[in-house]
């Protein structure tokens, strides 16, 4: 499908919705920041602390030097917005951007304002401590606002197509005959070397520097790699079923959800930029979601809404083949094991 037919159902009413959340979050943050800023000025220290180290405080600026960094991050973080949204058509894609530039924006421009507010009253910046905790809140403040405004980007559809030169396979089932199909990837060896050394800098700089804050990125970056490290995709009548070791995150595709199947090759850094759950921001596999583990043949399910869900699996054209069937003839029936790998 062409991206001007992709375009009619992206429509006017969607894109300006789609550019106010891509550009009032950041010029709203600095507007606020700004004036508060601004509200501060006879109760902050000339310079303020700007930079700090293990040490202490290792830079200054002047305040005017601040606001002005912080209009800027939001005029900058607005016009990145409206760039990459303007002709960005697929609905994973414009979610994705809107979240990162309206969480990073704010982000940005709460630290710069929590941390010179932590100064007031002050009037020698250079004794002013780490503000780590202020640094901790404005980054949950700017995930919390990246949610959001991803969450209330509007939902459009683009009809399913297959690629311009689909793979798309067909099992030989009996109509009715009941089967279940399922395999179980794990991360590649190579990426439990780069995890494995990411830990003990972070371990080693956590110990030296005895910082908490080194500690706690430890584990949140623990979390997503133990929950990612391994899943187990299921194929029956009733769909598609993806979950990860522990359990959780699942997917579920229902059947009737599914337009079809197909096989793609998949690269996980060319494609997609890194492992796990992941989305393709370019090329022809743009928009499309879901577990890259490593590369490879992928499962490629197109979604009646246009949404594509990708999982790299092996074996992946039987997968596609037994998805294609069901979509084409649905219905109950005896039980088969079909081709089942634990």
């Amino acid at each position: 499908m062409t991206d001007r037919a992709v375009q009619r159902h992206y429509d006017n009413r969607i894109r300006t919705r789609v550019l106010a959340l891509a550009v009032l979050p950041a010029l709203c943050a600095a507007a606020v920041g700004a004036l508060m800023l601004a509200s501060w000025r006879d109760r902050l220290p000339d310079p303020v602390a700007s930079h700090w180290s293990t040490h202490g405080v290792n830079g200054y600026s002047s305040l005017t030097a601040v606001i002005v960094f912080v209009l800027v991050t939001g005029v900058v973080g607005a016009l990145i917005g409206a760039a990459l949204c303007w002709r960005v058509v697929e609905p994973a894609v414009v979610r994705s951007i809107v979240g990162i530039v309206a969480g990073v924006s704010v982000s940005v421009i709460v630290m710069i304002v929590a941390t010179t507010g932590a100064q007031r009253g002050v009037t020698d910046a250079s004794g002013v401590p780490t503000p780590t905790w202020q640094i901790a809140v404005a980054l949950v403040i700017g995930l919390a606002v990246g949610f959001v405004c991803a969450a209330l980007v509007p939902r459009w559809h683009n009809p399913a197509a297959p690629g311009s030169d689909p793979h798309l396979p067909m099992a030989d089932l009996d109509a009715t005959e009941r089967f279940s199909w399922t395999r179980t990837v794990s991360s590649s060896p190579m990426t439990g070397v780069i995890v494995g050394g990411a830990f003990i800098v972070i371990a080693a700089l956590a110990v030296l520097t005895r910082s908490w804050p080194m500690a706690v990125l430890m584990v949140i970056l623990a979390v997503p790699m133990v929950m990612l490290w391994s899943i187990r995709v299921t194929v029956d009548r009733s769909g598609v079923t993806v979950r990860s070791a522990i359990g959780w995150p699942r997917i579920r595709i229902p059947v009737d959800d599914i337009d079809h199947a197909e096989v793609v090759d998949v690269r996980a850094i060319g494609d997609f930029g890194g492992y796990g759950y992941r989305l393709c921001v370019h090329g022809k596999l743009k928009g499309a979601k879901g577990f890259v583990l490593r590369s490879g043949p992928g499962l490629l399910i197109g979604r009646t809404d246009g949404r594509r869900e990708i999982i790299v699996v092996d074996d992946a054209d039987t997968a596609a083949g037994l998805v294609n069937h069901v979509v084409r003839h649905g219905g109950p029936g005896p039980r088969r094991q079909a081709d089942s790998t634990p």
